[in-house]
């Protein structure tokens, strides 16, 4: 959908003689007449009648709603949007809630991009029919482990990442040289030891690493249960699938890798950006350490504090009250740019 086109006075007063002219000169009805010139039957009419009283200037648009989004908030919506293309309404509307851009609800934020043809849409994969992964409740119940190729400079080498079922953290990761079973097991025993005594339920497919003995050793030292999903469906790992979907797309996306210490470079900003800044769909839109090492409850609840309390000044000031904006004046930046500024 376009943005509608405003204008100006003189330009209303020539629309309105094309119209007069091309019915004088022409057997064409007026419908077709304005749709040529890209109007409404409405906005004719309503031109019309404000010509002959003389006022052709645009007057000021009272909001349908005290609640109405005010133009500043609008324009810094839009503005947040058109430099990230890539993300959805829902994860826009948090993350400027998050960093004080503008409080807007995802519907609301939905409406403006939906104006301004920025709504980004991308198709949701079909659910597979594969074996049930139990619902995680806490943080370290339920880990996934898959491993994922990577094409550098004339070579394969092979992402190894462990997820955290619950809150979607990046508990450990690694670039492998190979697909050896004593280098994944040591993998899995590194992350395992990480977590100080823990013992998460670890899903992962039936390939050939995952039942060597290597890694039997491992399950066994560790005294943790394993999760295998049915063979040739890995869309019972879907949540570690969708993560290294993500990861080709935007870690690396069209980035010609050199070799593996950029690759790795590479990956240590994705992961952190990821687990630290990421807003996910499946977590509230929070960030998955927001639920692996924070409170998401109380941030939820503050977001729904800043909504509050902007509509209620929204309010005000479409009432015609002065008050302070309810926008950052700021130039508008994600937070690690802020704090590279800083």
């Amino acid at each position: 959908m376009r943005p509608h086109r405003r204008y100006s006075e003189e330009e209303k007063k020539v629309l309105l003689n094309t119209v007069a002219r091309a019915q004088e000169q022409s057997d064409q009805p007026m419908s077709w007449i304005l749709t040529e010139l890209g109007l409404t039957r409405s906005v004719y009419y309503d031109w019309l009648g404000r010509g002959k009283e003389g006022g052709l200037t645009d007057r000021v648009v009272v909001p349908r709603s005290p609640l109405a989004a005010l133009p500043e908030e609008i324009e810094a919506a839009v503005a947040y949007a058109k430099v990230r293309p890539r993300d959805g309404y829902r994860r826009l509307a948090w993350m400027m809630v998050d960093e004080d851009i503008v409080y807007l609800s995802p519907s609301t934020v939905y409406r403006i991009l939906d104006r301004h043809d920025l709504l980004y849409r991308w198709k949701r994969p079909e659910p597979g029919e594969g074996r049930r992964v139990p619902e995680a409740k806490y943080p370290n119940e339920v880990w996934h482990i898959d491993l994922m190729y990577l094409w550098v400079k004339g070579r394969w080498y092979f992402l190894v990442t462990i997820l955290d079922s619950y809150s979607r953290y990046i508990v450990h990761w690694e670039l492998a040289l190979s697909m050896r079973a004593q280098e994944i097991a040591e993998i899995i025993a590194t992350a395992l030891e990480q977590v100080h005594g823990k013992r998460p339920r670890i899903v992962r497919d039936n390939g050939s690493q995952f039942v060597a003995k290597e890694w039997r050793e491992v399950m066994r030292h560790f005294e943790v249960e394993e999760i295998p999903i049915r063979a040739r469906h890995p869309e019972s790992n879907g949540r570690i699938e969708r993560y290294h979907r993500s990861v080709r797309e935007e870690a690396f996306g069209d980035t010609e890798v050199e070799d593996l210490y950029q690759a790795r470079e590479l990956l240590a900003e994705w992961v952190r950006y990821y687990n630290e800044e990421r807003l996910h769909s499946a977590l509230e839109y929070l960030r998955p350490v927001d639920y692996y090492l924070g409170n998401p409850q109380a941030l939820l609840a503050e977001r729904k504090t800043k909504l509050r309390e902007a509509a209620a000044r929204r309010k005000e000031v479409n009432k015609g009250k002065k008050i302070t904006r309810l926008v950052n004046v700021a130039p508008v930046l994600g937070r690690s740019e802020r704090g590279a500024e800083a």
